[in-house]
């Protein structure tokens, strides 16, 4: 391997641009693609020396649920706006463009309102007691199906509960069966519950 090679693949460049986790990523493997087609027998050495270094710079989750805020930034948006940034990123514009577009639709300033604790459990793709609905979308994306289910009492003191359920396992007579529900009542997460 060369020195170059070498440089190539343990650079890390830290960003910013909060929308080029994932474009840091893609083009760290073109790198290493290119590098294994020059000489092949470093393949492997390439391969361990680039995801080390790309986890621990820019949080890429490869191997485990953490995900990246690009995909915070997907969550967030209507399919319409979602099919225009995923066709931006298709023909290659550049980031800046990409970074502009997330400042019109409003997506990037909601991700820079959230404390710096929300974010984390966001980007662990966690839910914590106390979320608002648009930081449970943020982790998890839409749900699957929402229920309103605000007991009369409740409705009668001017409170709200409705579940929001999430990958769903089996259709059943009466109802569905999901993986992951999350209850809010007055749009605020009471009770996560895993079915796993």
């Amino acid at each position: 391997m060369t020195n170059d090679e070498v440089r190539m693949t343990n650079q890390t460049t830290m960003t910013n641009d909060e929308s080029s986790d994932a474009l840091l990523c893609e083009s760290r493997l073109n790198e290493t693609a290119q590098a294994t087609i020059r000489n092949p027998k470093w393949a492997a050495l390439a391969l361990a020396l680039l995801a080390g270094s790309t986890l621990l710079t820019t949080g890429c989750s490869w191997f485990g649920p953490r995900q990246t805020r690009r995909e915070v930034y997907l969550n967030l948006m209507t399919p319409v706006q979602r099919a225009r940034y995923l066709y931006m990123e298709a023909t290659e514009r550049p980031v800046s463009l990409r970074l502009a577009y997330l400042q019109e639709i409003g997506v990037y300033q909601q991700w820079a309102e959230q404390p710096k604790d929300i974010q984390d459990a966001i980007l662990a793709r966690r839910v914590v007691e106390g979320m608002t609905p648009l930081q449970v979308q943020m982790a998890w994306g839409m749900a699957e199906e929402r229920r309103d289910e605000t007991e009369p009492a409740e409705r009668a003191a001017g409170h709200t509960k409705t579940t929001w359920d999430y990958g769903r396992r089996t259709q059943r007579v009466g109802g569905s069966s999901y993986d992951r529900s999350v209850c809010f009542l007055d749009d605020r997460v009471l009770w996560v519950r895993r079915t796993r």
